[in-house]
C-alpha cells in the first residue's frame, strides 16, 4: 500500500487543492491520501474561516481519505515550525510520499536552497541578522544571499531564481519541508506540484485560473453582511469550490479576524494588568510588546487590519504581527516551545479528525505503521500522550473553546464541545 501525505490548511478547500490531490496521486501511484490539516487557527496568524470539522468534511468529500490535525501551537507558527511539526507527524505515521505546491516546481533549485539552510554558516548568519534587528524572514533571505556558497550563488541566473523563491510563501514552505525531511533523515519522497492557478497572495479572482484561498476569503469577507446566506451559490464561487462542497459551506458561518478583535483587546488588557510579560510569548520581541502596550487601550475601529497597521513598522511585517497577536491570545509561550522542540519528534502526535468509510484499510495500515498511537477518542488522549504532548493537546482544547465562543457570539450556535468532538466519517 502506498500512502501520500499532504500538509494543508484548506482555508477553504478549493479547486486548486483538488487538482493537487489528483495530480499527486497520478504521479505517485498512491492508493490513499491523508491530510495533516491546521485546526481552528492558520499559519498567517488568524482564525480559520471555517471550523475544522467543516473543513475536514470538505477535504474528505473532494479526494482526501483521512485527516489529522495540526494543533494551534504549530498551525499558527512560522513556516519553519509549521513545516517541522507537519513533517514529523507524517514521518510518525509512516507515509511514503509528501506532495506540496510551489510557485516554482524546479525540485533541484528548491533542494539547493534547503541545503543552504542546513549549512551551519547559514544558521550563524541568520542569528547575526536577527541580532541586528531584522525579522526572521528578512534574516533568512539575507543569510542565503550572503554569498559564500560556491557556484550556487555565483551563477547570476540562480541568484535571481533563488530571490524569486524566497518571495513566495508556498516556495518557502516547500523549502522548509525539504529541509525538515533531511533533518530527521526521513524516507518520505517529495512530489512537488507547480501552482497552476492564482498566486498565494492574489486577492482577486482571475479568469480561467484556480482562485487562491486568499481571493476566496476576500470575497467571503466582502459578502459577510449580505442577506444571502447561501453565499456559495453566488456565480463568483460556483466554479471555485468543488460542487460537492457547496451545501456543506452554505450550512455554516464564516469567522474572520474582526470577530476576534475585542476578545484580543480584553485578553491583552487582562494580561498586562496582571503583570504578564508579553515578550514571553512566541514571536513577540521587546519592541513589539511595547508597541502593543502603547496601542491596546484605544482601538479606533472595528477592523482587525486597522489594529495591525497601527502596530506595523519597518521591523515587523503584517503577518509577523498577526501571528504574534494570536500567540499571545492562545497562550503560546517561548519557554514551552523550547521544551517542545527538545522532545523527540517535537512531541507531535496523530489526532484523527475524520476519514472515509472506504478507507478503513488505510486506518488499519496507519495503526500498524505509526510510531505513536492514532488518537480517535479525545478522552483517551490523557493516557496515550507524553507530558509535553499533553500540554499541546490541552492548549489546543482551550483554543477550540475560544473559537467556539466567538462562533456562538456571532451566530448563536455552538459547533461542539471540544472534549466530546466526534470524528467526521463519510
Amino acid at each position: 500500500m502506498k500512502i501520500l501525505g499532504i500538509i494543508a490548511e484548506y482555508n477553504p478547500f478549493h479547486m486548486g487543492h483538488r487538482y493537487q490531490i489528483r495530480r499527486a496521486k497520478e504521479v505517485s501511484g498512491a492508493d490513499y491520501v491523508i491530510a495533516i490539516m491546521s485546526g481552528n487557527y492558520v499559519q498567517r496568524g488568524a482564525p480559520a474561516v471555517f471550523e475544522k470539522s467543516v473543513r475536514t468534511r470538505t477535504a474528505l468529500n473532494a479526494g482526501i481519505d483521512a485527516v489529522f490535525e495540526i494543533p494551534s501551537f504549530f498551525s499558527g507558527a512560522s513556516a519553519s515550525d509549521f513545516a517541522q511539526f507537519g513533517i514529523n507527524l507524517l514521518d510518525i505515521l509512516g507515509v511514503d510520499y509528501i506532495s506540496f505546491g510551489a510557485e516554482n516546481d524546479n525540485h533541484k533549485l528548491l533542494d539547493t536552497v534547503s541545503n543552504i539552510l542546513l549549512e551551519k554558516q547559514t544558521e550563524l548568519s541568520i542569528k547575526k541578522y536577527i541580532k541586528s534587528g531584522l525579522n526572521y524572514a528578512k534574516a533568512r533571505h539575507s543569510a542565503i544571499m550572503d554569498g559564500g556558497f560556491g557556484d550556487v550563488i555565483q551563477d547570476g541566473q540562480k541568484v535571481f531564481q533563488i530571490k524569486e523563491i524566497l518571495l513566495s510563501p508556498n516556495n518557502i514552505l516547500a523549502v522548509e519541508y525539504l529541509k525538515n525531511i533531511k533533518l530527521i533523515n526521513s524516507n518520505i519522497k517529495p512530489i512537488i506540484i507547480g501552482r497552476s492557478g492564482s498566486g498565494y497572495h492574489k486577492k482577486d479572482m482571475e479568469k480561467d485560473k484556480f482562485a487562491s484561498a486568499t481571493a476566496i476569503r476576500n470575497e467571503l469577507f466582502k459578502a459577510r453582511e449580505s442577506s444571502n446566506y447561501n453565499i456559495f451559490c453566488n456565480d463568483k464561487f460556483v466554479n471555485l469550490i468543488p460542487k460537492e462542497n457547496i451545501d456543506i459551506l452554505n450550512s455554516t458561518g464564516a469567522i474572520f479576524e474582526d470577530d476576534f478583535l475585542f476578545t484580543v483587546q480584553r485578553n491583552f488588557l487582562d494580561k498586562i494588568y496582571t503583570g504578564e510579560e508579553l515578550n514571553s510569548y512566541c514571536d513577540v520581541s521587546n519592541e513589539l510588546a511595547n508597541t502593543i502596550k502603547q496601542n491596546i487601550n484605544e482601538i479606533k475601529s472595528k477592523s482587525f487590519e486597522d489594529f495591525i497597521l497601527s502596530l506595523k513598522s519597518k521591523n515587523f511585517t503584517y503577518t509577523r504581527i498577526s501571528r504574534a497577536i494570536f500567540h499571545i491570545l492562545l497562550n503560546h509561550k517561548k519557554k514551552e516551545l523550547k521544551e517542545i522542540k527538545m522532545e523527540s519528534d517535537i512531541a507531535a502526535y496523530p489526532i484523527l479528525l475524520g476519514f472515509k468509510k472506504s478507507a478503513a484499510g488505510l486506518l488499519s495500515e496507519l495503526k500498524l505503521r505509526s510510531r505513536k498511537p492514532v488518537i480517535s477518542k479525545m478522552s483517551s488522549a490523557k493516557n496515550l500522550l507524553s507530558e509535553i504532548s499533553l500540554k499541546i493537546f490541552e492548549n489546543n482544547i482551550y483554543c477550540d473553546f475560544l473559537y467556539n465562543s466567538i462562533y456562538f457570539e456571532k451566530y448563536g450556535e455552538n459547533p461542539y464541545n471540544p472534549y466530546r468532538r466526534r470524528i467526521v466519517i463519510l
